[in-house]
């Protein structure tokens, strides 16, 4: 796709007929409500994943000691 600012593309759409801006309409929508319905099953995962360890909750266990290593020169 080559680098078209949104005002550039608005006035592009502006030259097509009504019935063309309508299905660009239609068209956009559609794409739009895919990208949404997979955005809300995402939150809807996120929410089960919490849910199975909301019981379980996780700690992060004491930290081991560092090991002695040569200088770095």
């Amino acid at each position: 796709m080559t680098d078209i600012s949104f005002e550039q593309l608005f006035e592009e759409v502006q030259k097509l007929t009504p019935t063309e801006r309508l299905r660009m309409m239609e068209l956009v929508a559609v794409t739009l409500h895919a990208d949404l319905r997979q955005q809300d099953d995402w939150h809807k995962a996120l929410r089960a994943t919490y849910g199975l360890l909301a019981d379980d909750p996780m700690e992060r266990p004491e930290q081991l000691p560092l090991e002695e290593r040569e200088p770095f020169e």
